[in-house]
């Protein structure tokens, strides 16, 4: 399979194309996982989760994980898993399909309500059915929201619209610059070297006024990943602290993308 590395996310099309989705014959016969991950990232919670052995990412931890098909059963224990929410289970074996997947807004719905799928991209599909709320203590505080959407449209929905919302929320708004001044200081921006909130705004404050100030100071994004998942976010509190906005914060100096090669291959 290519690498199929990329910034957002990838449609349905595009899963299959690489080789990331079900078959349709596995589909048809029951619940299967779906995972939608497509970044090199040092990941993989959803690989020790499965204890059916169907999710392999491998040896290298930034490799993309696999589904074996034949060995998931759906029970959705991976959803909860993922850091990334990327993972989904979609069973076509009834008249109606169904979509299960993480959900972490409040309020959840109830058995029965009819709520409104969305896409990938938050986009309205179709009204659909809360057919199942999975929301046990081992989740973890990430309810499984499970709804009833017709086949041909259960490729694209992964979501629901938040409950309550007003038509002015339902609109996307661009802010001039973050406001990170209540988010907590313990929250963890870079996972591989557990930078927290609180360590960039203290590098912040003792004099760093870059992102590559910041990253000498804290190593955020000094780790496996090369800042692939922090990186933004670091720029995003900077411009926070300092008043800056996002086009005027020059961006981190990413390492030539290069590894140690054992001399064997020099021989082939």
């Amino acid at each position: 399979m290519s690498d199929i590395t990329k910034v957002g996310f990838l449609n349905s099309a595009e899963l299959k194309e690489a080789g990331r989705y079900p078959s349709e014959e596995r589909l048809k016969k029951g619940p299967v996982a779906v995972i939608e991950c497509c970044q090199n990232i040092p990941c993989n919670p959803c690989e020790t989760a499965c204890k059916f052995g169907a999710i392999t990412v491998g040896d290298l931890i930034t490799n993309l994980p696999v589904l074996d098909e034949s060995k998931c059963v759906g029970c959705g224990v991976c959803l909860t898993k993922c850091p990334g929410l990327a993972i989904f289970v979609v069973d076509k074996s009834k008249d109606m399909a169904t979509v299960s997947f993480p959900f972490e807004y409040l309020p959840l719905p109830e058995k029965g309500d009819i709520v409104k799928a969305v896409d990938r991209a938050g986009q309205y599909v179709c009204d659909a059915k809360v057919v199942r709320i999975n929301n046990a203590k081992a989740n973890d505080c990430t309810p499984i929201v499970t709804i009833e959407v017709p086949k041909e449209v259960s490729d694209d929905v992964r979501s629901m619209r938040r409950l309550n919302l007003t038509d002015e929320d339902t609109r996307a708004k661009l802010l001039e610059r973050d406001d990170w001044t209540n988010v907590p200081d313990d929250l963890i921006v870079c996972r591989c070297e557990e930078v927290t909130v609180g360590d960039i705004k203290k590098a912040i404050a003792e004099g760093a006024k870059t992102v590559e100030g910041i990253k000498k100071r804290t190593r955020a994004g000094m780790g496996l990943c090369q800042g692939r998942t922090c990186s933004k976010l670091v720029s995003r509190i900077l411009g926070s602290e300092l008043g800056i906005k996002p086009n005027e914060i020059e961006p981190d100096r990413v390492r030539m993308p290069i590894k140690p090669v054992a001399f064997g291959v020099y021989k082939e």
